[in-house]
């Protein structure tokens, strides 16, 4: 009897086993994914340089942008040239300048997004270690075409207060001409993307006009130079937005009709050439540039010192902050320098203000507090020179700007 119902049970599991269905593959689990995500990540932070095939059909096209190309005016414009049939290599890093594409300044981290696109991959990272610069770019793409999309990002330094007018003016004058120099070697041409209107309370038109004008006169020598203003108007509310990016229905206006200019320009038979006396004259212009109102013969260094608040510079409804932080600046009287040297009675330094969209603590200090920190010049950090500074106090130029030394 027993072996009777043992025979039944074994026959009866069998017969379950023969009924499942095949096991197929397990997806991955959330695990799985982090780390799918992370080796993503680490993969287009290395870029793998590979080599373009010469003999591709179409026209090479390196586009290179900043955060107004990382959303619709970026897809619809890289979309629209590729349906052109050619053959586009998009690099896109939120907050980037020329300072962050050349080589000729240190590598720069973008930790407000990364987008690259070629024929061969689509990737999208929050944030890169280094900023790719156009040289190597160059070299790995070879293009027939330099689209360049800059210039928002590059009103702070027009109205720095770190420099004369003057200074400023220079500053952006030498920055878009060595950047139109280093994409037009070899004969590449060069597609200029100007920027768009920004809301009139965020940057004056005064400014926004200066800003054009600079661009055309000095980038125009290389290439053509797409004025953005012309056709477009910033429409939303103010500051309930940051004044300067758009929406998708604008933003995909506007690059529909860059993208029809551009590809009326890539298919002329008439081509702009680079200015032969580009390189003697830039470097003219960089041998002129110093920092006006510094004393060639003083070194600024790290000091330690104590300071009380004096005045600061009103942090902006966190909403309008170009990107993720700015920093704000501040002026503090001098108590005792305990060590190095600094000769005035007052100094200024840069705090972060906004430091991942979140207000930070220094932004909340009270005119009278008293600290005591070891400081260093504010270049001494590249990466912190190209954020927003909020600065509402007067002009000094014989004074350098300080930050707390990072440790």
């Amino acid at each position: 009897m027993r072996w009777r119902i043992f025979s039944i049970t074994v026959i009866q599991f069998l017969c379950l086993l023969v009924a499942l269905p095949p096991v197929v593959e397990a997806k991955p689990g959330l695990l799985s994914r982090i780390k799918k995500r992370k080796n993503t990540n680490k993969e287009i932070e290395r870029l793998p340089r590979v080599r373009i095939d010469r003999n591709s059909e179409g026209k090479r096209i390196l586009y290179l942008g900043d955060s107004m190309s990382m959303g619709a005016f970026g897809r619809t414009f890289d979309g629209r040239l590729r349906d052109e049939g050619f053959s586009v290599y998009t690099y896109v890093a939120g907050g980037a300048t020329p300072y962050y594409w050349l080589s000729q300044y240190a590598p720069i981290p973008s930790n407000i997004g990364f987008w690259h696109k070629s024929p061969f991959e689509d990737k999208r990272i929050r944030k890169i270690d280094a900023v790719p610069k156009v040289e190597g770019l160059i070299d790995d793409c070879e293009p027939d075409i330099v689209v360049v999309q800059t210039g928002t990002n590059l009103y702070a330094s027009l109205v720095s207060k770190r420099r004369t007018r003057e200074g400023n003016v220079q500053e952006v004058e030498g920055l878009c001409r060595n950047m139109a120099l280093a994409v037009t070697k070899g004969g590449i041409k060069c597609y200029w993307i100007a920027p768009p209107s920004s809301h009139p309370e965020r940057y004056p038109l005064g400014l926004q006009q200066e800003m054009e004008d600079l661009m055309k006169r000095v980038v125009g020598q290389y290439g053509r130079v797409f004025d953005s203003r012309r056709v477009t108007e910033y429409i939303d509310p103010y500051p309930q937005n940051d004044g300067i990016h758009y929406g998708p229905t604008e933003a995909k206006e506007w690059a529909r009709i860059v993208a029809d200019d551009f590809v009326h320009y890539a298919r002329s038979e008439r081509a702009l050439m680079p200015d032969l006396r580009g390189d003697s004259q830039a470097d003219k212009v960089n041998e002129k540039e110093e920092k006006p109102g510094f004393s060639k013969d003083v070194e600024w260094g790290e000091i330690d010192v104590t300071i009380q608040l004096r005045t600061k510079s009103n942090l902006p409804a966190k909403s309008i902050v170009t990107y993720k932080s700015c920093l704000v600046l501040y002026e503090y009287e001098v108590i005792e320098v305990h060590s190095g040297y600094y000769p005035f009675s007052t100094i200024r330094l840069a705090h972060y203000g906004v430091l991942n969209r979140k207000a930070t603590a220094k932004s909340r200090y009270n005119v009278g507090a008293e600290r005591s920190w070891q400081i260093v010049p504010l270049d001494r950090y590249p990466s912190m020179l190209r954020l927003q500074m909020i600065d509402d106090l007067d002009s000094d130029f014989q004074k350098p700007i300080y930050v707390i030394k990072q440790s």
